[in-house]
């Protein structure tokens, strides 16, 4: 991980928090955000791991997304970041491109351009909301069209994708840069204790974004 003049109790801080997070990256890749960050095995993903991850942070942290750019020569990289406070000091924990440090820090490795941000509190009601809330069987014609394309894509794997998708929710969200779920589509599984989200498991599909 990438860090810089970063504290280990803002690190313990984070694994403590995020120690319910469980991630799965298409069939490839399991385990917790910090094993996959390690790993380099998120990059890809920002927008499935900062909502998956914000869940268990405070109400008034928040996701930041936008534009990133590292120098002259480099191109704009269109990405999401998380956002969290520590003892007054804000941070940033960019899962996907393995960087923990102070927010005034990240803004001096990247050119930062925000076009959008939202809070963990309307994150985890989103959600929450999609999670709980039964989803109508889709019997559209181009529904079917598209199980009949992943049938063949998938061959012998198919029955076992649509096993394990029965037992998770996959969330949707606007093409809205400002709201909770952006371009998504990940699967869930959650563990509730008093209304709120105490364990999670995500898995990442590349054919649901």
């Amino acid at each position: 991980m990438r860090s810089k003049r970063i504290e280990p109790k803002v690190v313990e801080y984070l694994m403590e928090k995020l120690n319910n997070l469980y991630i799965e990256v298409l069939g490839d890749y399991k385990g917790s955000l910090f094993e996959l960050m390690h790993a380099c095995k998120l990059e890809g993903w920002c927008w499935q791991t900062t909502e998956s991850a914000i869940v268990f942070l405070n109400d008034d942290d928040y996701i930041e997304r936008g534009d990133l750019k590292f120098g002259e020569i480099t191109p704009k990289y269109y990405h999401s970041w998380i956002c969290f406070k520590y003892d007054d000091v804000e941070y940033v924990l960019d899962p996907c491109l393995n960087f923990l440090c102070k927010k005034d820090d990240y803004s001096k490795i990247f050119e930062v351009d925000v076009k959008g941000r939202v809070s963990a509190k309307d994150v985890k009601e989103e959600l929450i909301r999609q999670i709980t809330t039964p989803k109508k069987e889709d019997n559209s014609r181009a529904h079917k069209s598209f199980e009949r394309f992943l049938k063949q894509q998938l061959g012998d794997s198919y029955e076992k994708y649509k096993e394990k998708k029965q037992n998770e929710v996959i969330v949707h969200g606007p093409e809205n840069v400002n709201t909770p779920l952006y371009r998504n589509g990940a699967g869930y599984k959650a563990e509730f204790t008093d209304g709120k989200i105490k364990k999670l498991t995500v898995h990442y599909y590349y054919i649901d974004c």
